[in-house]
């Protein structure tokens, strides 16, 4: 009996201090930086920061979010994205309205621009209601809309994409043969950008690179996969389809475009439940390449 009792007593103690590690892994947020190249930034834009933030769902980080406030307050941002997912369907309206100062203290920092997620797809109604409160405090929700952020005589397109709820679930809940987010959606829903300019993407899932690229942006922010859950070295395990070893799940991936090569950023988040994959910030920096025409 001792000895069971014992080896009950260790497993026990293991158990917990698995647990505690775990509990500290998810809770432990990580700072990343990317430098994004590209001819197409204009000089009044060498330097510009963009801070990426995503899918907080039921996340709190303290009172009205103080201590994420205070981390993206180091970073100096020119602006603040937010890629989706600031809330969780099942979260009622007023938790829901308890997103708001932690956004207004944000957009203090640097001007917040704010994209559906497909959770905010899900319950239209709530993110309504959510949205007309963000914009009473000027946060910029854009709902498949674009802005020209100007520095001087300088200016780069930033586009924000809005998908319903059938490009994320179908309606009995399964993922199966879901709609695909073709350059032909992209048009209806954004227009076609100019593809001489430099145009940034905030896009909540990073799926559809390929199409983001071909398209016409030269950099995409998304979320969404939450880093693939558990991660294994740099692989993430799952996607929120519920499939294994997706494609995206954390970090900047490129590909090559007649345009040239473009890239995504991809975040992989601040809330859900998650194992060794900590809970991120990034800053992307833009550096403009100079050419020949310089």
């Amino acid at each position: 009996m001792s000895i069971k009792s014992s080896e009950a007593g260790a497993a026990a103690l293991a158990g917990a201090v698995c647990g505690a590690y775990l509990t500290t892994l998810k809770n432990e947020l990580t700072f990343y930086h990317y430098d994004i190249v590209s001819s197409k930034i204009p000089a009044g834009f060498d330097g510009f920061r963009i801070l990426h933030l995503s899918d907080l769902h039921g996340k709190s980080y303290g009172s009205e979010g103080f201590r994420l406030v205070h981390s993206c307050e180091e970073f100096n941002p020119d602006i603040i994205v937010f890629s989706g997912d600031l809330f969780s369907r099942s979260e009622n309206i007023f938790t829901i309205k308890k997103k708001v100062p932690l956004m207004k203290s944000l957009n203090k920092i640097a001007h917040v621009y704010y994209v559906w997620g497909n959770h905010e797809a899900a319950v239209p109604d709530k993110a309504k209601l959510l949205n007309d409160r963000l914009r009473h405090e000027g946060i910029h929700v854009l709902r498949n809309e674009s802005v020209k952020l100007r520095k001087g005589s300088d200016h780069i397109n930033l586009y924000g994409l809005e998908l319903e709820e059938m490009y994320y679930k179908n309606p009995d809940g399964s993922y199966k043969n879901l709609p695909p987010v073709t350059r032909n959606v992209l048009n209806k829903k954004l227009g076609a950008p100019d593809t001489d300019e430099f145009n940034l993407l905030i896009a909540h899932t990073p799926m559809p690179f390929l199409t983001y690229a071909d398209w016409g942006a030269d950099l995409t922010l998304s979320g969404h996969c939450h880093g693939g859950i558990i991660r294994i070295g740099n692989v993430g395990l799952f996607s929120p389809e519920r499939k294994l070893f997706p494609k995206y799940t954390k970090g900047l991936y490129s590909c090559e475009t007649q345009n040239g090569d473009v890239l995504m950023e991809v975040s992989a988040g601040l809330g859900k439940f998650r194992i060794n994959n900590p809970e991120m910030i990034s800053i992307c920096v833009l550096r403009r390449k100079h050419t020949s025409k310089d």
